[in-house]
């Protein structure tokens, strides 16, 4: 494996109001940072991430506090195995999270296929569906720096999903008379 240089950011803010304390919280969280302890996190070092570790510092900034930002060039290799793991495994929830709701959505296509409800309404609510769970994946795959051993799977259960909800579609068009049989 390549060399991985990470970034450490510190960050201390004063505690009102929270909602800053909150919005740099989530930001990070986007990110998909891993925290080493309160406060402080790590990640790899990539030009996406260090643009927008420079607007939270801004922010943090503006509202009174303080930031630290360390670039590390080489962990310790127990110290990269053990942080590679928590990175993965961070993903792994997230992905599991996700095949849950994606099973879901299936279940939700087959059992109105099956009921012979193909309404227009149902493709609305379906489609907005199918909307959420594109832009989750996609969340998750910009915070999966090292490939999670669900990536794939992840990415081929969406694929599954997006061919229901084709199908389920076309059935609702046959059954309106738009298209034919």
């Amino acid at each position: 494996m390549a060399e991985i240089q990470w970034i450490i950011f510190s960050y201390k803010i004063p505690t009102e109001p929270s909602s800053v304390r909150v919005r740099v919280w989530r930001n990070l969280k986007t990110l998909g940072v891993h925290y080493i302890q309160q406060s402080v996190c790590i990640i790899p070092s990539r030009e996406e991430v260090k643009k927008k570790l420079r607007k939270l510092e801004l922010l943090i900034a503006e509202n009174g506090g303080e930031t630290t930002v360390l670039k590390i060039d080489k962990l310790s290799e127990q110290s990269e195995t053990l942080i590679l793991a928590e990175f993965n495994k961070e993903r792994l929830i997230e992905y599991n999270e996700f095949i849950q709701e994606a099973n879901k959505f299936r279940e939700e296509i087959a059992n109105e296929s099956k009921k012979a409800n193909f309404s227009f309404s149902e493709i609305e609510e379906n489609e907005v569906e199918l909307r959420r769970l594109k832009k989750w994946l996609t969340l998750i795959k910009s915070r999966d720096y090292f490939s999670c051993e669900l990536q794939e799977k992840t990415a081929a259960l969406f694929e599954e999903c997006n061919f229901a909800f084709e199908e389920f579609t076309n059935n609702v068009y046959k059954h309106e008379g738009i298209i034919g049989e």
